[in-house]
């Protein structure tokens, strides 16, 4: 990956800053020009060995004080280190050397070098000060080379953030300079620069104009060092291919992306390494092969698991596996890319953390602060909506799961209920009720008080003042005539008798008042003996009567069975389904829908 950055980023050293060629070198100064030239001489791919001369060069140059080479030496450390923390330091050498010795030159190769770091770390606004630092010191013509080198760079800036109309005439800018100019470090300018301009126009859709610049750079291939032809010929074919996919050329475009996959993983750039994969699988996608495309997605998501690396682009490659295993109705795999996708959406928002500062306008950076803010809130919405899914999709599922045990709870006590009532109803038993049935007893001279009933308060019936006890005698014979309250009562229970045997409790409507009317009492009064003889509220007694009057239909004529709970509940006097329903569950400790199809399902076996 460092040599990634190092290669696309930065072009060569400028070997010497300080403009003292014109100085007699002193004994150690040829020495460590010896030493400069083994550095430039030696590969970074063989990175024990480059590591081990420009450490030497850098003790040397120390023993020496020599602020030339102390510089150059800083220089090599900073663009060598991985961990950007590190880089800084050996920067911050730089920058102290710099302003020791003030030169231009050595200014801005320090501020450039320090604009490296601050990309390398995606700190896209310092980077950007940096460089633009650089270009006010710049003397475009006396420093031609270093000032389109800096262009260079914020093309690469407005290429990130997708400015690509703006990318384009930076490279473009810097492709005609470098062209124009045979040294090697022009050479490698103009390389990299068009290439860049290549990509840009095949991210602008143009190309054939991409595939000729390609071709026009690749005819200079051979004046590169031929330890660094071969990764230059990948990046070049790199870009090629994916015009090849956008053309449509799949196949072609997927041997041309195979063929760049040695030197990219060599230069051990994985971030161009999950492009190539990306584009693999979306060339064979659009061949139909699903199969073979799922393969390339996955080393991607092999690639983030190892290196933890993604980017903006190659993160829809797991929208397309969750699709794909949807399709598939695969809940397990489509559930592991979705945590994987939030898990590269949480790796962006904290990799990109720098996008969430706003990048001045400056130098013809036109609508760069409007697409990073763009950007911002893409991402921010993004991983809002994800989070909210996510979070939706637990709380439904705990709904569900809670909904789900307590049905099971109560279906498996309602077959409990339905069992014993059912064993109970073929031993002519009693059936089991919420309130247990209180046993009548005959009419005595006063109202025995019995167990305690629904209502809070139940007056003795004896205090009644319409029915008061009068002892009243005939004056002829001096006997008694009886208890009118005693009477009253016996006739009352013969009254509730025939209302259970007539069935007058089906009749709609049927309250309390009503009866009281009929029966020629006061409701209080009415009221109380159901409560002490029947062991329960009138409306509770009324209820029992007309489940237990249900149940025996459904026992002794099988087509009631049939009927809707609608019709049940209206052919029994009920006011509604739902209080029909109510009653029913009281009484038998489940629901009617169950215990029907219950009956149902036994009859049928």
């Amino acid at each position: 990956m460092r040599n990634f950055y190092l290669l696309f980023y930065l072009f060569t050293a400028v070997t010497s800053t300080w403009g003292q060629s014109h100085k007699q070198e002193k004994p150690s100064d040829s020495s460590l020009k010896k030493l400069l030239e083994t550095v430039n001489s030696v590969s970074k791919t063989d990175s024990i060995l480059y590591k081990k001369t420009i450490k030497n060069y850098l003790q040397n140059a120390k023993e020496a004080q020599h602020g030339e080479h102390l510089f150059n030496a800083y220089y090599f450390h900073a663009l060598y280190e991985s961990n950007p923390k590190v880089m800084h330091l050996y920067t911050d050498s730089l920058m102290q050397i710099a302003q020791k010795k003030p030169n231009t030159l050595t200014i801005i190769k320090a501020y450039q070098t320090r604009s490296t770091v601050y990309y390398i770390e995606k700190n896209y606004q310092k980077s950007l000060e940096y460089e633009l630092a650089a270009l006010q010191l710049i003397d475009k013509d006396n420093h031609a080379y270093e000032y389109h080198k800096t262009l260079y760079s914020i093309g690469l800036t407005h290429f990130y953030l997708q400015q690509y109309h703006e990318a384009s005439k930076y490279f473009v800018t810097a492709r005609t300079y470098f062209e124009n100019t045979h040294d090697y470090n022009h050479l490698r300018g103009y390389m990299n620069s068009i290439r860049y301009e290549a990509l840009t126009a095949s991210y602008l859709e143009n190309y054939d104009y991409s595939n000729e610049l390609l071709k026009t750079a690749s005819k200079k291939l051979t004046q590169i060092k031929e330890n660094g032809r071969a990764v230059e010929k990948a990046y070049f074919d790199y870009v090629y291919g994916i015009n090849l996919y956008h053309l449509k050329s799949y196949s072609k475009s997927i041997d041309v992306l195979k063929g760049t996959l040695a030197e990219i993983k060599k230069n051990e750039d994985y971030a161009n390494e999950h492009n190539v994969y990306y584009y693999l699988g979306l060339n064979q996608q659009s061949l139909g092969h699903s199969g073979e495309a799922i393969i390339y997605f996955n080393h991607i998501d092999r690639i983030f698991k190892e290196k933890r690396y993604s980017n903006l682009e190659i993160k829809n490659a797991y929208s397309y596996l969750i699709n794909h295993y949807k399709k598939l109705k695969n809940e397990e795999m489509q559930l592991y890319y979705t945590n994987q996708l939030l898990k590269v959406t949480l790796f962006l928002q904290s990799e990109y953390r720098y996008l969430s500062s706003t990048l001045h306008k400056q130098l013809d950076i036109k609508h760069l602060e409007a697409e990073k803010e763009r950007l911002e809130n893409s991402l921010r919405m993004k991983d809002f909506l994800l989070y909210s899914a996510i979070a939706l999709g637990g709380i439904a599922f705990t709904c569900f799961l809670v909904l789900y045990l307590r049905s099971k709870r109560r279906e498996k006590e309602y077959l409990k209920r339905y069992d014993e009532l059912t064993a109970l109803r073929k031993s002519s038993q009693e059936i089991p009720t919420i309130i247990p049935e209180v046993i009548i007893q005959e009419p005595a001279t006063t109202l025995l008080q019995t167990e305690k009933a629904e209502e809070a308060y139940v007056p003795a019936l004896t205090e009644d003042p319409l029915f008061k006890r009068e002892d009243t005698c005939n004056n002829r014979s001096n006997k008694c005539s009886g208890t009118t309250s005693d009477k009253t009562l016996s006739n009352l229970l013969v009254h509730l008798q025939n209302f259970e045997d007539n069935h007058a409790f089906l009749e709609k409507n049927i309250n309390l008042n009503q009866l009281a009317t009929r029966w020629n009492t006061n409701r209080s009064y009415l009221s109380t003996l159901i409560n002490q003889h029947k062991g329960r509220s009138f409306t509770d007694y009324v209820n029992k009567l007309r489940v237990d009057y249900i149940l025996e239909k459904l026992d002794t004529e099988p087509v009631w069975r049939e009927y809707k709970i609608s019709h049940l509940s209206d052919i029994t006097g009920f006011s509604s389904s739902r209080s029909f329903a109510n009653a029913f569950l009281k009484v038998t400790g489940m629901s009617p829908s169950f215990y029907l199809q219950k009956l149902r399902s036994d009859e049928k076996a």
